[in-house]
């Protein structure tokens, strides 16, 4: 899969779906769409449902972008966190630094 992010207008801000593997050679286009997202609303959703794999460079992009968030006074969330993402924020205490809505459970009824 591709490495692609997508900016979308919600009416709680805006939302940036990142799809593919986060790494060394990724991260830095994911945190460039980031910020930009920023520069048309500070209160910014991060869609990482079709994240296949994310590294110390992605974790590290989400956090610069968490610290410009707060200094434009706005709010980040982190939505339809896979498992392996999950667990990297965990492994790493992160689950306590972001707002998270975790991917549903494989087979999960839909509302």
């Amino acid at each position: 899969m591709n490495f692609v992010v997508d900016r979308t207008a919600r009416p709680d801000g805006v939302c940036v779906a990142v799809a593919g593997e986060v790494d060394t050679y990724t991260a830095p286009q994911m945190l460039a769409a980031l910020l930009a997202a920023l520069e048309t609303d500070p209160r910014l959703t991060v869609d990482l449902s079709a994240v296949t794999f994310m590294d110390s460079q992605g974790l590290s992009a989400l956090l610069r972008t968490r610290q410009e968030t707060e200094r434009r006074g706005g709010s980040l969330r982190l939505e339809g966190v896979p498992p392996r993402v999950l667990k990297l924020l965990e492994l790493t205490g992160m689950d306590a630094v972001f707002t998270i809505d975790p991917a549903p459970a494989h087979g999960a009824a839909a509302d």
